[in-house]
């Protein structure tokens, strides 16, 4: 309210000297009024009163000072200002004056110390103190003169010579690479400064795959924003934006990109590379433009360039071009002609066109791949492949001519060990033909004269399961497990029986390829499979009710699967359960184990533990040790049994967590059922559980241990598995015990449950784990003392002693925490060895080294320190 009427009564000082006849109703503010007076009123000391009032009709007037808040203000920046003199006058004395923070933060005593020193000193100086200041004040001044004038006689000198560096001075100030694009328009120069800083990472790294795609997303951009954008980049900017997507980017995109750069380059009138154009066409036909491809093709062969790497790629890509369209004669006319002009030429230019004939129906098709198959034989000899063989038996299995393709993995087979039997040995003994096979000598005519079957003819110690396993073990390792599957129609067809064991690969690949139609074939065939077994058991006609397949519409199924399929074992039981336990299928899996019992199989132990980690998924450890107890008595556990009630220990035996059950082992009795378990054991057995026994089940049951908070079980179970499979303490295992001693001196018992969690973080208990690290500091240096007196050194210890002397520390640790453990004030230590042996007993491993015990005068010793 105060600035408005301070403006009201200062306008009307203003109207009130221009005239008489202003009046308060020209006024235009109504909620403030002043009496109208002349300024000429009568002496020096007269004053004038300003009221306020809310409206004009209002009896209710109040006195104001219109500058009361300018004197507020003044009054403000004065004593601000006298602030600063002060702080100013401070500073002058310097760090140790009288008043300065330093002198004034000092106590009492030793403040006044501080002055009658500075005063002394300051009477000791004299004058001299003034003189040497007054001369610091004239050195300072003639270096600020002299700055200053080398500062102007440095500019002078410039604009003398202005015009002789003209050149120099525009010069940029880094130098730009080639790639660069330099635009005029600034409106634009962000775009083009982010594109520019793509294409130098990119000249770094052309094929990251990162760089690739900020490259193609700035070029984008540019050419939406800026106008002519294209015509601007120069030529190693575009070849460097077409390698970066060339090598830097997917499969799905890098044809979709490749067709945009040659486009945008054809619009702007720029030509293509050989390489460029090439790659252009290849682009095409992966986009399925094959056609086009081809026109493409045709149209660039007069401009192709003469050089041999060009002319090579260009004729290869024709007959690609051309076997993917379907007409494999041409493909195969321009393959022949190329080897035909030059002999060191590539001859695997052969090998789509021996596919295409392969994908084409009839007899002479056939004919004419398998000709073309000897001849790329005749022509490669011993260069010829693994891989060469993978993609032509491949294809030619996908084409549907399966004894064409045993046939060329039997050549695969028996490179270098069976030559007589190798399918071009075969061609020249049925032709009657000497010495090394021509392909002049190889043509349709004479392979059709001798008959095919009898060139793919298979060795007779090739008639059998094992060598068709092996075949497709190598397929369903490459992912091709529909192809896999063709070797199973091509067994039947040679009379041939599959066991369960080939059907049983075939489910696991098609469940490790993951899509829906893969997961829908694994699952028909897997209870395809499980029906024959019931119904073989039965003598009849299954009534189990099988769950839907989810068959898809149009579906197409292999010839295989409407044939007799072998009775599935317990390997087609614990796929299909892996398979629906991941999938959290609990309806499924429950089916799964009652199939089982239809089927008369004895669950293994893969099976069982495949059930308990299920189990273990939800958290339900009534039900998995139910299961367990159920299931072991017909079924011998092993040790990935015993790793999952590991597992499902660490949640039983965590205090902090909700109720346990109660009729779950502690880890003393797990432990001495899975020590039981292991006794049992053939030679062999306990060989293996000891090559399988892992650090991460080592570092589980010592952790369930500490849970329990069992020192004497720890230091047990510390021992024996040291003993029985090898493994010993390292700083896993001692930050784990550490833990455990610092909690059990700092979380009373009889805690609440939900306290647990919270008292674990207080600064008390990380008081306590650090005094045990200490702890663990000093015994470690007792060990090391003890040894040196021996003449060793820690460090130069075996792997062995060093294990057991890092043992030797952890069970001395237990020891001192259990001997100080009792209420007792002279603990007696011969009881707690006494306990450890109990204990070891219970634990079934009362034979077990527990390592050496605790003299007084030793603990004695570390606990003073």
């Amino acid at each position: 309210m105060l600035r408005p009427v301070v403006r009201g009564a200062r306008w009307y000082q203003h109207v009130a000297r221009s005239g008489p006849s202003n009046s308060l109703s020209s006024f235009p503010r109504a909620f403030s009024a002043v009496a109208a007076r002349s300024l000429n009123y009568g002496g020096p000391k007269d004053k004038i009163t300003f009221y306020e009032q809310d409206t004009l009709k209002s009896k209710q007037r109040r006195k104001i000072d219109p500058e009361a808040e300018d004197k507020a203000e003044k009054e403000e920046v004065e004593r601000e200002l006298s602030q600063l003199d002060r702080e100013l006058e401070i500073l002058k004395e310097g760090p140790f004056g009288p008043n300065s923070p330093f002198i004034q933060g000092l106590p009492e005593k030793e403040r006044a110390i501080a002055l009658e020193a500075l005063r002394k000193q300051e009477a000791e100086d004299g004058e001299d103190g003034e003189d040497e200041a007054v001369s610091l004040d004239q050195v300072f001044d003639e270096e600020l003169d002299e700055m200053l004038k080398e500062e102007f006689e440095g500019l002078a000198k410039e604009e003398e010579n202005w015009m002789e560096n003209k050149n120099d001075d525009l010069q940029e100030p880094a130098e730009r690479q080639p790639y660069e694009v330099i635009l005029a328009d600034s409106e634009h120069s962000a775009y083009v400064d982010r594109f520019n800083q793509c294409l130098k990472r990119a000249a770094h790294d052309v094929a990251h795959e990162r760089t690739a795609q900020e490259l193609w997303k700035w070029y984008r951009r540019c050419k939406q924003v800026i106008p002519r954008f294209i015509d601007s980049i120069p030529e190693p900017a575009l070849e460097l934006l077409w390698s970066s997507q060339t090598n830097g980017v997917s499969e799905s995109s890098r044809a979709a990109h490749i067709q945009v750069l040659a486009e945008d380059a054809v619009s702007v009138g720029r030509p293509l590379s050989t390489s460029q154009t090439l790659s252009y066409i290849d682009s095409l036909q992966q986009s399925g433009k094959t056609k086009y491809a081809l026109d493409q093709w045709e149209l660039h062969h007069a401009g192709l360039s003469q050089r041999k790497d060009d002319l090579e790629a260009y004729w290869m890509l024709g007959v690609k071009l051309f076997a993917v369209e379907g007409d494999p004669q041409r493909a195969q006319d321009i393959a022949l002609a190329f080897l035909a002009n030059d002999r060191s030429r590539q001859p695997r230019i052969l090998i789509p066109v021996i596919t295409a004939w392969g994908k084409q129906p009839g007899k002479e098709s056939e004919v004419k791949s398998w000709a073309l198959y000897l001849q790329l034989k005749a022509l490669l000899q011993h260069e010829m492949t693994m891989e060469d063989y993978d993609q032509i038996s491949i294809e030619l299995l996908k084409a549907g001519r399966l004894n064409l393709a045993i046939a060329v993995f039997k050549d695969m087979m028996i490179t270098g060990q069976d030559p007589a039997n190798d399918s071009t040995a075969l061609y020249k003994a049925a032709l009657g033909l000497v010495g090394s096979l021509q392909t002049s000598s190889i043509s349709e005519q004479e392979v059709n004269k001798v008959s095919l079957s009898t060139l793919t003819v298979l060795p007779h110690r090739f008639q059998n399961r094992f060598f068709y396993a092996s075949w497709m073990k190598k397929l369903i390792g490459m992912g091709e497990v529909d192809s896999a599957a063709m070797v199973i129609e091509l067994m039947y067809e040679r009379g041939v029986k599959p066991d369960p064991k080939h059907l049983n690969g075939l489910i696991a690949g098609w469940l490790r390829v993951g899509s829906g139609p893969a997961r829908e074939k694994a699952e028909r065939l897997g209870w395809a499979m499980i029906k024959e077994r019931i119904d073989r058991i039965s003598q009849a006609e299954s009534k189990v009710a099988f769950p839907p397949q989810g068959q898809a519409s149009g579906a197409r199924i292999p010839k295989f699967m409407q044939r007799p399929t072998p009775p599935a074992n317990i390997e087609t039981f614990s796929i299909l359960l892996l398979h629906y336990a991941r999938r959290s299928n609990d309806a499924a899996i429950e089916h799964l184990v009652k199939c089982l019992t239809d089927a008369r199989i004895q669950p293994n132990s893969y099976f069982m533990n495949h059930l308990l980690y299920a189990e273990l998924r939800k958290q339900d450890i009534s039900a998995l040790w139910n299961k367990f107890k159920a299931m072991s008595s017909s079924v011998q556990p092993d040790l990935e049994t015993y790793a999952c009630l590991w597992d499902c220990g660490k949640l039983q035996y965590d205090l902090s967590r909700t109720a346990s059950i109660t009729d779950f082992p502690s880890a003393r009795g797990l432990f001495a059922g899975m020590i039981f378990w292991y006794s049992t054991l053939s030679t062999r057995g306990k060989s293996t559980a000891q090559e399988e026994f892992s650090k991460d089940l080592y570092d589980q049951i010592i952790r369930c241990f500490c849970l329990s908070r069992d020192l004497p079980g720890t230091l047990v179970a510390l021992s024996s598995l040291r003993a029985t499979f090898g493994f010993s303490p390292d700083e896993t295992t001692a930050r784990l015990i550490i833990l455990q001693v610092a909690r059990l001196a700092s979380v009373p018992s009889g805690t609440p449950k939900r306290r647990l969690r919270r008292l674990s973080s207080t600064p008390r208990s990380k008081e306590n784990i650090s005094h045990v690290q200490r702890l663990v500091e000093l015994l470690s240096e007792q060990k090391a003392s003890a040894l040196e007196s021996r003449g060793l050194n820690p460090d130069s210890l075996d792997p062995h002693e060093k294990e057991s002397y890092q043992l030797e520390i952890m069970t001395d640790l237990l020891r001192i925490v259990m001997t100080r453990a009792t209420s007792d004030p002279n603990p007696d230590p011969d009881r707690v060895e006494k306990q450890i042996v109990a204990v070891a007993e219970e634990m079934g491993v009362s034979g077990v080294h527990l390592g050496p015990k605790l003299g007084d005068v030793e603990a004695s010793l570390v606990l003073a320190r």
